[in-house]
């Protein structure tokens, strides 16, 4: 069943270099808004809470909707549900293609992580997850932006934690920021002193964005370009790792940033709504976490999802994306699709220009 949903994930991959899928790949789903971390740079945290969907109406649209090979589990902070694992069992019985899923988490609920990831190896042995725990900086800076004492400290037990896992695959996600520029190579020293083992492969990295429904942040001030840039080439530096799908993700990624601030849109053409889409926890459903387009509440969906996917109205929005009639953003959620779905212009452009 892996090796099937493996090869289905690839062609899919390969396929979308070509056209727009009949069924998405990957699907983003925020479970929650809620956050216990006070970030500078995002205001989820101020978000006014509403309802969020239940585990059954988030079981109702996966069972109409069985054919993602990627699901990634965001927020907020995710493991503030406390049917976390019920929503991990519902997504793994009815994705008949799941190859992965990826879980976003600052790290900071450490006993509660272990205990539900411990659980979920237990009952899926096979099952292969994917997490990025957010770093902003070296202890100090990490804290002042998180605005939480003691994030740090829980933040890298959960990465060790994670490492001892079977079958997971866990990085460090740092966002390049105006509170932490110039920070990376301090923040990768001080992590490699806790743990040792530490590879450049095991940080991402991210820059900045804006979004005035996800991250709620459309006024606050963004990086200065030509200092990404130096931040970037900077850290692109220290990569002496051998070659690994991860490093070349990153480095396809900050190496496309330089030429979306030259460009002024993004760099290579959107999957938003081709190979991908995003939902939110009430179950709004979006192109990406920066386009504000809501196109249905999964909550209304009467048929088979494939229907709605093929339907003249997702068709529209996902021309809009391909065509950059929307914010223009190089979000990383989106871009890592982007990137495998423009592979010969990302081999180009990320390593062969300037």
């Amino acid at each position: 069943m892996a090796n099937f949903c493996n090869l289905y994930f690839l062609r899919s991959l390969l396929a979308s270099n070509f056209k727009r899928l009949a069924f998405p790949f990957k699907c983003s789903l925020a479970v929650t808004y809620r956050c216990n971390m006070r970030c500078r740079m995002c205001n989820i945290w101020k978000k006014e809470t509403k309802e969020e969907l239940s585990v059954a109406q988030i079981g109702d649209f996966f069972q109409k909707a069985p054919y993602f090979s990627w699901v990634g589990i965001t927020g907020g902070e995710p493991f503030l549900r406390n049917d976390i694992l019920d929503i991990i069992d519902i997504i793994v019985k009815y994705s008949k293609r799941l190859c992965a899923i990826h879980i976003a988490t600052n790290g900071y609920l450490a006993d509660k992580i272990k205990s539900v990831i411990g659980e979920t190896r237990k009952k899926y042995p096979k099952l292969k997850l994917v997490f990025t725990v957010s770093i902003d900086g070296p202890k100090n800076l990490h804290e002042d932006i998180r605005g939480v004492p003691g994030a740090w400290d829980r933040a890298v037990s959960t990465f060790c934690y994670l490492k001892q896992v079977p079958g997971a695959k866990v990085q460090f996600g740092f966002t390049i920021s105006e509170h932490n520029m110039g920070r990376f190579k301090d923040t990768f020293e001080e992590l490699k002193k806790i743990y040792p083992k530490l590879r450049f492969d095991d940080v991402n990295v991210n820059i900045f964005q804006r979004s005035g429904f996800f991250y709620e942040n459309p006024g606050m001030r963004g990086v200065n370009e030509a200092d990404v840039i130096k931040d970037i080439d900077s850290i692109l530096a220290m990569d002496k790792d051998a070659f690994s799908v991860n490093n070349f993700l990153r480095r396809a990624y900050l190496k496309l940033y330089e030429r979306y601030v030259r460009l002024k849109k993004t760099p290579v053409k959107c999957q938003a709504l081709s190979s991908s889409l995003y939902i939110d926890s009430y179950g709004s459903l979006y192109p990406c976490m920066v386009f504000n387009k809501k196109l249905i509440n999964i909550k209304e969906l009467e048929t088979d999802f494939y229907y709605f996917w093929n339907s003249d109205m997702a068709k529209k929005a996902s021309e809009e994306c391909a065509k950059n009639l929307c914010p223009l953003c190089w979000s990383p959620c989106d871009a890592f699709s982007s990137i495998l779905a423009s592979l010969p212009k990302t081999l180009r452009y990320a390593y062969q220009s300037a």
